[in-house]
């Protein structure tokens, strides 16, 4: 949670607070149109929000008369509507009035940029994206769409528009601080295009210390031998530097590009899991393949 400077006092909050039964795109897009929409009404100071399975959301406002504005305004209570239909176990709308304001803020706090990884590879970098490098994740599923579609979920429409990659960048980004997953994004050197991308997930600590990967990479960069070094990198930094034992990467078998690039890589067939994803609408059968770090 990011907090903001201080108001000079006194000044109006409306908090809204959710407890949410359903955390989906449509929810984060909604909030997102709820955000953009605050921040044109008169009056507004700013916002400070936290997401996870229970939500608050606070608007600031300079003058009582804004802050009641906002509560009855027509985006607001279109989100509130809909939170019932489908979002919210339960959530609470409040007005208050804040009379005293006291700011801590660390003069010597970390640098918290620095503790997303930069990977220089001989043609390339990883790194989780930067919010500025939006563009470049839409540009990357745009452009290639129809390659990806028979080897992913159906997508809707949306995701491939700005606002989705908007979302997907903060929670790469937020999945990491958390300890997650860990999206790499494989860069040109000038960070101007994404050629692919390895997504570290479903990370489990303690007696596990293991996570999934998936990955993909651009049609016309195929064959040069980019995501095996994309992957070596990526495979090196989980465990050394974020100390994953084992790595487990899943593949069709008809998948014959994929099985090479694991294989390479050193990972070993572990089994066959039956109707194991529903890719292109379709329950399809995966090899399971790990790669365990033996120290």
């Amino acid at each position: 949670m990011t907090f903001l400077p201080s108001f000079k006092p006194p000044y109006y909050a409306v908090v809204l607070t959710s407890t949410l039964l359903l955390d989906d795109m449509s929810y984060h897009v909604m909030m997102s149109k709820l955000s953009d929409q605050a921040k044109v009404e008169s009056g507004f100071l700013g916002e400070e929000k936290y997401d996870g399975e229970s939500s608050i959301f606070i608007t600031y406002w300079s003058d009582r008369k804004y802050a009641e504005a906002w509560k009855e305004n027509k985006v607001l209570n279109r989100v509130l509507y809909l939170g019932e239909q489908f979002w919210f176990q339960s959530h609470a709308l409040r007005l208050m009035e804040v009379l005293d304001d006291r700011l801590f803020i660390q003069s010597q706090a970390p640098d918290y940029a620095s503790r997303f990884p930069y990977i220089e590879t001989e043609r390339g970098i990883l790194k989780v994206l930067d919010r500025s490098q939006v563009s470049l994740l839409q540009q990357y599923v745009q452009q290639e769409k129809d390659f990806f579609a028979p080897w992913e979920p159906e997508r809707s429409e949306s995701y491939y528009s700005l606002e989705v990659c908007q979302l997907r960048v903060e929670e790469m980004r937020r999945n990491f601080l958390e300890d997650k997953a860990v999206t790499l994004c494989f860069l040109t050197k000038d960070e101007q295009r994404i050629l692919g991308y390895a997504n570290y997930s479903n990370i489990v600590r303690g007696v596990f210390e293991a996570c999934h990967l998936g990955y993909s990479l651009r049609e016309g960069e195929q064959g040069k031998g980019l995501m095996h070094e994309a992957l070596t990198a990526g495979n090196e930094y989980m465990h050394k530097q974020s100390g994953i034992h084992r790595i487990q990467a899943n593949y069709m078998p008809r998948n014959e590009k994929s099985a090479a690039v694991l294989a390479r890589l050193g990972f070993v067939k572990e089994g066959m899991a039956r109707d194991y994803l529903k890719i292109n609408g379709q329950w399809e059968d995966h090899v399971l393949t790990s790669l365990v770090f033996s120290h």
